[in-house]
């Protein structure tokens, strides 16, 4: 593939996954807050996206596999589409909710189903994306090609909360119905205009890798505890700037929580998108500082007495992410070969659901311990994988 098709194709794939981070950041932006307005308590309301969440643990590798057979582009696009009307459903779902067409115990249902829907299709943008960059990149440019994809994650986590507060006023939901427009638009133009990226010669073979192979099995680890730990700091942040920096006002809360993620944001960018464009890390290297820096930020914020010492904290934590993908997922395909490539970045796509699903839980028990406790103790977990990732052989294949 000539390099124009690649940057081209490339771009297709930042705004898809641009437009899909968009759009999942609308449901804690806009449908949180609906909760309780529509009967749903916090409990039940946690409870529907860990039990929809499950999907994605299905559909991930499911996916990924696909995406070594069919090709990178149908999935690409199948998970587009899903991201669009997954979302419209969930809309609907809350807007007949809001309306009182049915009781509490039925939203639940249909929640959970629109849910699972988004999480059985979604699942195969990011297998799909990891596959298509492992496709059209060289060793020496994988790492750069995953940071932009992780830029872009980032920068539609950034635009979600700017999209949901501009759009609000038109109505409660609307923000969400044009989320779904805009990925159902990059859905079609993804389709007539993504080239597929010409397939290796080791693609022919069926892609012959399990879950439990040696080679993934430590990158399923590390991916798993920066999730586990990551979603569990994002569920008790709101509560401990309240009890540990003493801030009450409720408005205050929100708007310290909101700063300290779109400086964890802004660095994220900042770094994939200037940084690792320039410089050529090896995803080796990117590998072995993600857990270290993670363990660097979580003890910044378990010793945190203001809310500036609480963000810089968040900014470290970018740091982290900013070289997890391209360290993590990089140095994984450089571990299998050309046509286990969609296969292995599903099974770790679904390693982050692990902690998805098992990270509200584990923070808000450990948070009832100590308001620093979750933080300890995930310091504590990242240093284990910070050891693992150490013991990881990447080839060279230089």
């Amino acid at each position: 593939m000539k390099e124009p098709e690649k940057l081209g194709g490339q771009f297709i794939l930042i705004s898809g996954m641009a437009l899909y981070a968009i759009g999942q950041s609308l449901v804690f932006i806009i449908v949180a807050p609906l909760a309780r307005s529509v009967g749903l308590t916090e409990l039940q309301f946690g409870m529907v996206f860990s039990v929809a969440n499950l999907s994605l643990l299905i559909g991930a590798p499911f996916w990924g596999r696909k995406s070594d057979v069919l090709g990178r582009k149908p999935v690409f696009v199948i998970g587009l589409f899903g991201s669009a009307l997954g979302t419209t459903l969930v809309a609907l779902s809350i807007q007949g909710a809001i309306n009182g067409l049915y009781s509490t115990a039925w939203l639940i249902v249909l929640l959970i189903t629109a849910r699972s829907i988004y999480g059985l299709t979604v699942s195969g943008i990011y297998p799909s994306v990891v596959g298509y960059i492992a496709d059209v990149t060289s060793v020496r440019t994988r790492s750069r090609g995953l940071a932009r994809m992780g830029a872009a994650n980032s920068l539609g986590s950034v635009l979600g909360p700017v999209i949901g507060g501009t759009l609000a006023f038109v109505g409660i939901l609307f923000p969400m119905y044009a989320a779904a427009a805009l990925a159902f638009a990059g859905a079609l133009w993804a389709l007539f205009f993504l080239p597929e990226p010409p397939r290796h010669e080791g693609r022919r073979k069926p892609p012959d890798l399990k879950i439990t192979d040696p080679v993934l099995r430590p990158f399923i680890f590390v991916w798993i505890c920066f999730f586990l730990v990551f979603i569990s700091l994002q569920f008790i942040t709101a509560f401990y700037i309240q009890d540990r920096l003493g801030i009450s006002d409720q408005a205050a809360v929100i708007r310290t929580a909101s700063l300290a993620l779109m400086l964890m944001s802004g660095v994220i960018i900042v770094l994939q998108s200037f940084v690792l464009q320039v410089w050529h890390i090896a995803p080796k290297i990117l590998l072995r500082l993600c857990a270290p820096a993670f363990v660097v930020a979580l003890l910044i914020m378990a010793w945190s007495t203001s809310a500036p010492m609480l963000m810089f904290g968040f900014m470290v934590l970018g740091v982290s992410f900013a070289c997890a993908s391209p360290g993590i997922n990089g140095s994984a395909s450089l571990c299998v070969e050309p046509h286990q490539q969609g296969t292995a970045a599903g099974y770790l796509s679904a390693a982050n659901t692990v902690g998805v699903i098992l990270g509200p839980i584990a923070g808000t028990a450990l948070y009832r311990l100590q308001p620093n406790a979750p933080m300890i103790a995930g310091a504590a977990l990242l240093s284990v994988a910070s050891l693992v990732a150490f013991s990881i052989q990447v080839p060279d294949h230089r």
